[in-house]
C-alpha cells in the first residue's frame, strides 16, 4: 500500500474518530427538569422592586443619553449590542471605543463576585456606592478595564471597558452604579 494512501486513510480515520469525539463531548444529559424563574426552590427576591426600584428595570435603568454623558460620549454615538441575561452597549467617545456592561443577578451575591474576581487575580476594592456595600475590579489589562458590583437585591454590576488606555473607566462604572442604585424613580 503507497505512503500516500495509509496517510489518507490514517487522516480520514482521525478526523472521523475527532467528529465523533466532539459529538460525544457535546451530548450529556443533565437530571431536573425545567422550571420557570423564580419557581425553584430558591425564594424569589420580591422586596427588589421596593428598596431598589431602578433595578427591575433591565437594560433600560438608564437611557442611552444618560450612559453617553456617563463616558463622554455623543448620545448619538451609543447603540446596545446585546440585551438578555446581560445588557451590554458600545459606545465612541473622543478617546476611543468603549464597551459597557450591566448585570443583575437576582440570586447572586456580592460574596461571589468578590470569589470570581479573586480567582481572576483582578485587584479588588472594598467601598460604599450610594450607601451600598459594592467592590471596584480591576482586571490586568492594558486599556483599563473596571468593574462595580453591589450588593443590592443580589447583586447588580457594571463593567466599563474602553478598546484605548487612558480613560476613567472606574469613575464611569462607579457613576453609572450609583446612578442604578439611585431610589427615586
Amino acid at each position: 500500500m503507497p505512503l500516500r494512501r495509509i496517510l489518507t486513510t490514517i487522516g480520514a480515520m482521525l478526523a472521523a474518530l475527532t467528529v465523533l469525539l466532539g459529538v460525544q463531548g457535546c451530548t450529556r444529559s443533565v437530571e431536573g427538569a425545567a422550571v420557570r424563574a423564580g419557581s425553584g426552590e430558591n425564594a424569589r427576591n420580591d422586596d427588589s422592586e421596593r428598596q431598589y426600584p431602578n433595578l427591575l428595570k433591565e437594560c433600560d435603568v438608564l437611557t442611552q443619553d444618560i450612559l453617553a454623558e456617563t463616558v463622554g460620549a455623543d448620545p448619538l454615538d451609543i447603540q446596545s449590542t446585546f440585551v438578555g441575561a446581560v445588557c451590554r452597549w458600545q459606545a465612541l467617545n473622543p478617546s476611543g471605543l468603549i464597551d459597557i456592561t450591566r448585570f443583575w443577578f437576582e440570586q447572586g451575591s456580592l460574596d461571589n463576585e468578590r470569589s470570581v474576581a479573586e480567582q481572576l487575580q483582578y485587584q479588588i476594592e472594598s467601598r460604599s456606592v450610594a450607601g451600598v456595600p459594592s467592590i471596584v475590579m480591576k482586571p490586568n489589562d492594558p486599556n483599563g478595564a473596571c468593574g462595580v458590583a453591589s450588593d443590592a437585591a443580589g447583586v447588580v454590576g457594571w463593567w466599563v471597558n474602553p478598546q484605548a488606555p487612558g480613560i476613567d473607566a472606574c469613575g464611569m462604572a462607579i457613576k453609572l452604579m450609583e446612578l442604578t442604585l439611585n431610589t427615586n424613580n
